[in-house]
């Protein structure tokens, strides 16, 4: 279960970095579904690993989420021109510190 709840969790934060996280989940809740019939578990901690992934995963890059590409947008606009790389110098270390914190603490709790 472990194994399956990590690969769910990192596999959509690197996914969600560069899709739509919604459109991601939707494809994905049968399938996570799926996986937990096939192991004969609840499929709530899977669930919640794949909440975590790609909700937070898409924080990573300018384009992983509609909040980021309208805020750069609004920058833009007010005359700051923002680059993939500097966004990425503050997102991935605050975006991995939420995720790995989520992460832990539901398995911890859900298992």
């Amino acid at each position: 279960m472990f194994l399956i709840y990590t690969i769910l969790v990192w596999f959509s934060v690197i996914v969600s970095a560069f899709i739509d996280n919604i459109p991601y989940t939707a494809t994905m809740l049968p399938v996570v579904s799926n996986i937990a019939k096939g192991m004969g578990v609840e499929a709530y901690l899977l669930f919640f690993g794949l909440l975590i992934g790609a909700t937070l995963g898409g924080n990573i890059t300018p384009i992983g989420a509609s909040a980021n590409i309208t805020g750069l947008g609004i920058l833009k606009r007010e005359g700051y021109e923002v680059k993939a790389a500097d966004f990425m110098k503050l997102s991935v270390p605050f975006t991995l510190t939420a995720v790995i914190t989520g992460y832990i603490l539901t398995w911890i709790i859900w298992r």
